[in-house]
């Protein structure tokens, strides 16, 4: 077999195990996606039970506050009690994450 031909083989092969694990790496992102709490009923849709934010994980560690576009990261997350809960709280400004302007309120 010449070079040239085997070169063009392995090209072929490369391609395909290369669309196959695309395909499983997009089949598996979108089952993930499917858990982010929309709020509407739909997907994951638990709780936090000590702020009553929608919880983005489920060990609740990260938090989707009501009214506002940050996500909230709980950086003492073992802490039930609210008065001693802290929360770092960003959003994505210009494909950046940056700090959140305001602070949200707990509450359910």
């Amino acid at each position: 077999m010449r070079n040239a031909t085997r070169t063009i083989l392995f090209k072929r092969y490369t391609a395909r195990c290369g669309a196959a694990v695309l395909t499983l790496l997009l089949g598996t992102g979108l089952s993930v996606a499917g858990n982010f709490p929309s709020g509407q009923g739909d997907g994951f849709n638990e709780r936090d039970e000590v702020t009553g934010y929608l919880c983005v994980t489920p060990g609740c560690d990260v938090l989707r506050p009501p009214g506002i576009s940050c996500i909230c990261t709980k950086d003492n997350p073992w802490e039930n009690r609210l008065s001693k809960l802290r929360l770092t709280c960003r959003k994505k400004e210009r494909g950046q994450w940056v700090a959140c302007p305001v602070q949200p309120k707990h509450g359910r």
